[in-house]
């Protein structure tokens, strides 16, 4: 009883991260913006930004699980970095994350819907705008960047910045890094959590394993990845690489001396150069 009351608790509280709210804003980057919503297919309300720089390109920021789209680590760069070199730049909160509705995340199934309807909501309110789309997503978002780069053909080009392949080896991972009693007690049970939280959260866990994307991905991908990466294995990230080139030949993989989506801080001046070398080639 005290083991499947902890699974569940565990469970309760991954799918329920604590909120990052309001710490800045594009303006403080002196960009202007507009702060817009989206309704998911559910009823819920996502809130973001929209940044026109006059471009008829947008491209899509998507933040990792716990952060939003305030996280000052890679959020506010890489939104500075895309804004800078002319794009119009696109970032809202997940579900349950941030300024938007929810109570809990799907982590990554229902997150791709809702992008959906972002991308909806772009090609109607901001035609001109939107004529080329990229997107750009860090961990979980990553993984929703593969998700939804092999489900919505209005994607032009994607870049997925430490994204999770197989989220269960991942969060094993994630408890690894725990010391001491708890560490030893959540893996034990950890088969108990996955089911718990796929359970509450309505979703097959299989989906959210990356593989089976790859071979329906058809636009330009950029793959970025740490060596000290300690939830996503880089075997795993080579593994998805190579599945992914099988039919894709506009395939790049980038693998640096950094962390967990730490590229961009650690590296920022090759960062750039690579990123938006990247968008250039392929959305102009």
């Amino acid at each position: 009883m005290f083991l499947s009351g902890l699974a569940r608790a565990a469970a309760s509280k991954l799918l329920s991260p604590p909120r990052l709210k309001r710490k800045w804003t594009p303006k403080d980057l002196r960009h202007d913006y507009e702060e817009v919503s989206v309704e998911t297919s559910d009823g819920l309300t996502l809130r973001g930004w929209f940044i026109n720089k006059g471009s008829n390109t947008t491209i899509i920021a998507i933040h990792g699980y716990t952060a939003s789209k305030y996280d000052e680590d890679y959020m506010k760069p890489v939104i500075d970095l895309l804004a800078r070199n002319g794009y119009n730049v696109v970032a809202f909160d997940f579900r349950a994350h941030g300024d938007s509705d929810g109570e809990i995340t799907t982590l990554g199934v229902k997150e791709v819907e809702d992008y959906t309807r972002i991308i909806d909501w772009l090609k109607k309110e901001k035609p001109g705008k939107a004529e080329k789309i990229g997107v750009i997503g860090y961990s979980m978002g990553g993984a929703v960047t593969i998700m939804l780069s092999a489900k919505d053909k209005r994607i032009n080009a994607a870049v997925a910045d430490s994204p999770y392949i197989d989220i269960t080896a991942s969060g094993r991972r994630w408890i690894m890094r725990m010391k001491g009693v708890l560490r030893s007690l959540l893996l034990a049970v950890y088969p108990l959590i996955v089911r718990f939280a796929a359970s509450k959260a309505g979703i097959n866990i299989e989906d959210l394993v990356m593989y089976k994307y790859a071979s329906k991905i058809k636009i330009p991908f950029m793959i970025i990845t740490g060596r000290n990466d300690d939830p996503v294995a880089l075997d795993e990230i080579k593994r998805f690489y190579e599945a992914l080139r099988k039919t894709n030949p506009n395939t790049v993989l980038w693998v640096i001396d950094s962390g967990h989506v730490r590229s961009i801080k650690v590296h920022p001046k090759e960062y750039k150069e690579r990123v938006i070398g990247f968008f250039k080639k392929y959305l102009g």
